[in-house]
Parts: C-alpha cells; structure tokens; sequence
C-alpha cells in the first residue's frame, strides 16, 4: 500500500465545491440509474418467460410489437418505430 504524502502548509489541494457538487450530483443519478437497471433487467426476464410459455416469438397489442430477439432478449417496440425500419 503506498504512502499518503502530507501536505505543506501553504500547499493544501484546493477545494473546487462546483466541481465536487457536480460529483455528487451525478453519483446520485448514476445510482439511481444503476437500480432502475436492475429492475429493468428483472422486468425483461418475466416479459422473456411470459413469451417463452406462450410459444411466441412477436406479439403485438395496442401500438407496440414485443419480439423475441437472439432467444434471451425481449424487446418492445412502438409500431411507428417498426414502420420507420422497414
């Protein structure tokens, strides 16, 4: 483990507190995200499962398509987005 140097008196780090607020503001966003992540993930697997007992690669209902990409992955979709892509 290296060794913390102490600083000199007169030679302190300077505190920038917009710096440090901007910090910590996006740390708490980012952990936010990173939770909302999580349940994103447990949401597609139950939508995933949901597919898989009904034997359907697609369905589509009100203005969204729910597809079934590369066999672990459930994607939905508005029907304006798969117009746009065809």
């Amino acid at each position: 483990m290296a060794k913390r140097q102490k600083e000199l008196p007169g030679m302190e780090k300077p505190v920038i507190k917009e710096i440090e607020d901007a910090a910590e503001h996006y740390v708490t966003i980012r952990d936010k995200r990173m939770a909302l992540t999580e349940k994103e993930c447990e949401a597609q697997a139950e939508l995933l499962a949901a597919m898989k007992a009904h034997k359907l690669d697609s369905y589509r209902y009100d203005e969204r398509i729910v597809s079934v990409v590369k066999k672990d992955k459930a994607r939905v979709k508005s029907v304006e987005e798969e117009i746009e892509v065809e």
